[in-house]
């Protein structure tokens, strides 16, 4: 062997180290031994059996990838119209849920959450739907099924009234889904996919007539958040509302769920039929208010109110006050009346009243009784707590130029005021006084007003009826400015005082009507807007709410009718009268009390006060600990002879102490969230009423 030869046994190249195919056909299988080979030993071809083995296979993973392809496609198909479903029956269900808080109308919220439904699938066309209507007397859930869609749709919506605890809207929709590729993969079924959403609106447990947040008594915490000291009925409209436990010396009636949070039952608690307030069995459209313990009140953390004005000095003997901030406690104590401008005060050594009359409601002179424009009101408002500050008119005949045309004329006068709020003009302006009576028999003659200043008033309007009669109509003749300044240091005894020299310190004004006021073109037309000459007055005051009470003010309605002067007066931003509710209130009032500071409200004094829309509603407020430092003093909340905080009284990290009766205005109060609550003495009735005089409910939430 060679040195060439040895070392090729070691060469790289790939053919000397295959092989011998004579050593390798030996161990071919014989199915293989048949097949020819290359000049190296390489196959020609694989067995004639396994021929076409990647054709099945190919169609085997064809079938896999067109089936997984379906699925993605029309599964994508899917999910896109389940998630296009859902959020329509959301949509809706909120629309209905809003609708009917704005409207109060079952028909109307039911239509809206069909015109949402169709405009978030975008289906145009109008489906059918009967059956639109409130829940019946069977107390059974109403339902209304639409159907008429151009891909078939089907839209159903279930209300059901649930009494304290609002309405409900369940809205489902369903439709076929066509399969595009997935069809194959089935027996020809066509699928239909369906949505569901809940809605809730108007549940009393997010606006309580009382609201203790305190979790005394509850977990091992000592007291009670809630309690009654006397053997008397508290009487609630509303829903109550606990974080800790409720204890009563006495029993209440509740017109509403109780919601006591450690507490299954509530000792001498009776849950009325809501909201007509007579025992159960109930029937439509009552239902019966239950006890429910577990729920947890939490702070809403009301912000405070906008702290405008500047530094005030102490109340004298001005009658008008000014929004700002007061230093000292006010001790409103010499047996006085005082009236607030619209605005927020500031009381930062707290608030004392133990025998004057507070208010910032706008009166007329002489108010009439409700169903009688010729009576006088068996109780005038400005006299309340025997301050005499009520005012009050004189119509005569005189002599003079410029004759008023002959006959017999009638008059009725209301007070005007102009408020401010965010540099811009409010106008108020007072329900009519009684009706007055001129004759003029002859040439020569004019009217004679006089009028004893009401406390608030800055004019007063004249509205004159040509006819004579009481009962209109009457037409704006002219505006008879109040000139001096109104003082409170000399009316009992002396108000009020028609003399050119009165003693009444909130002195009076006059004026003459002649001819250029009474004759032609002067005619009373409804079709003129408020405040210009010929127009209508506002409406009247309505009945008091029990004996021995001044007057109402009239209700809420479209302008120009109903109140144009207190808490049922709503405005746009722009200074229009507008139906309620509005953005503006004119005339309302926040009192702050600041950490430091008490309400001290004893059984000598008395507060008349409306909040409004701008402040929402918050009459009282008090900083919890969502706006350190929290006031944690015991307020006093009593009163002499009739008071009424007409909004929400909020002081989240203080007590309140209700020492008598009457002070509460029963109809106005728009809740109470107080830390803890005790009452005592002669209990109230306080009916809530947050939908009119409470902070903004919180709007249609989903619950499923």
């Amino acid at each position: 062997m060679t040195l060439f030869q040895a070392n090729a046994k070691w060469s790289l190249r790939p053919d000397l180290f295959r092989p011998s195919p004579r050593r390798a056909a030996s161990r071919r299988h014989p199915a293989w031994s048949r097949r020819g080979v290359g000049p190296r030993g390489g196959l020609l071809s694989p067995p004639r059996f396994q021929r076409g083995q990647a054709i099945v296979l190919i169609a085997i993973m064809l079938a896999v990838v067109v089936g997984m392809a379906a699925l993605a496609i029309d599964g994508s198909r899917a999910y896109a119209l389940r998630r296009d479903l859902q959020a329509a029956v959301d949509a809706a269900a909120l629309a209905a849920g809003d609708n009917l808080q704005q409207t109060g109308s079952y028909i109307l919220a039911e239509q809206a959450a069909t015109a949402s439904f169709g405009t978030n699938v975008r289906l145009y066309n109008a489906p059918s739907c009967p059956g639109y209507a409130a829940p019946d007397a069977t107390h059974n859930p109403r339902t209304i099924t639409c159907t008429g869609y151009a891909d078939g749709t089907v839209l159903t919506q279930i209300v059901t009234a649930l009494g304290p605890a609002g309405t409900q809207f369940t809205i489902t929709a369903s439709r076929s889904l066509a399969l595009a590729f997935a069809r194959i993969l089935t027996n020809g079924t066509i699928p239909r996919l369906s949505a569901v959403a809940s809605s809730g609106v108007n549940n009393l447990l997010y606006r309580p007539t009382i609201a203790a947040l305190s979790q005394a008594g509850c977990g091992g915490m000592a007291g009670n958040a809630i309690t009654t000291t006397t053997s008397a009925t508290l009487s609630v409209v509303g829903d109550v509302v606990s974080s800790g436990t409720i204890s009563l010396a006495g029993s209440a009636l509740v017109t509403g769920d109780v919601y006591a949070r450690c507490q299954s039952s509530v000792p001498g608690v009776t849950t009325l039929c809501y909201p007509s307030g007579l025992a159960t069995p109930c029937t439509f459209p009552d239902v019966a208010g239950t006890t429910k313990p577990g729920y947890n009140f939490v702070d809403p953390r009301y912000p405070p109110p906008p702290i405008l004005g500047g530094a005030q000095s102490a109340p004298g003997t001005n009658v008008i006050l000014t929004p700002g901030i007061y230093t000292p406690d006010p001790l409103f104590t010499t047996h006085v009346c005082y009236f607030l401008p619209g605005g927020v005060y500031d009381w930062q050594a707290g608030y004392t009243n133990n025998s004057d009359f507070v208010s910032n409601e706008l009166k007329p002179p002489d108010e009439p009784n409700y169903a009688n424009n010729t009576q006088l009101a068996g109780h005038q408002f400005w006299n309340t707590n025997s301050v005499n500050c009520a005012g009050s008119a004189q119509v005569t005949v005189i002599s003079g130029p410029k004759d008023v045309p002959v006959g017999t004329w009638s008059f009725v006068l209301t007070s005007t005021r102009t408020a401010m709020y965010g540099g811009l003009s409010y106008v108020r302006e007072s329900a009519p006084s009684i009706c007055y009576t001129a004759k003029i028999t002859g040439s020569s003659q004019n009217v004679r007003v006089v009028v004893s200043n009401v406390p608030g008033a800055s004019a007063y309007n004249i509205y004159a009826g040509p006819s004579g009669s009481c009962s209109g109509p009457f037409g704006l003749a002219k505006t008879l400015t109040v000139a001096g300044t109104p003082l409170n240091n000399n009316t009992i005894g002396y108000c009020p005082d028609f003399s050119s020299s009165p003693l009444c310190s909130l002195g009076n004004e006059s004026i003459t009507l002649d001819g250029s006021d009474l004759a032609s073109p002067f005619a009373p037309n409804i079709s003129i807007a408020p405040g210009f000459i010929d127009s209508y007055p506002p409406d009247g005051e309505t009945a008091p709410l029990r004996q021995n009470l001044p007057n109402e003010n009239a209700n809420r309605a479209a302008p120009p009718h109903g109140d144009r002067a207190n808490e049922n007066q709503c405005d746009t931003t722009g200074g229009a009268l507008t139906a309620c509710p509005g953005p503006i209130t004119p005339g309302a009032v926040v009192s702050y009390i600041p950490s430091g500071g008490c309400l001290n409200d004893t059984s000598g004094g008395d507060n008349v006060i409306f909040s409004g829309y701008q402040y929402d509603w918050i009459v009282l407020y008090e900083p919890g600990a969502a706006y350190p430092p929290a006031n944690t003093c015991g307020n006093s909340l009593g009163a002499a002879t009739d008071s009424a905080f007409i909004g929400l009284i909020y002081t989240p990290a203080a007590s309140i102490s209700v020492v008598k009766a009457t002070a509460f205005r029963t109809d106005e109060t728009g809740g109470v969230i107080a830390y803890t609550l005790s009452f005592g003495g002669q209990l109230p009735t306080i009916i809530g009423d947050p939908a009119d005089y409470g902070p903004v409910p919180p709007g249609s939430r989903l619950t499923g």
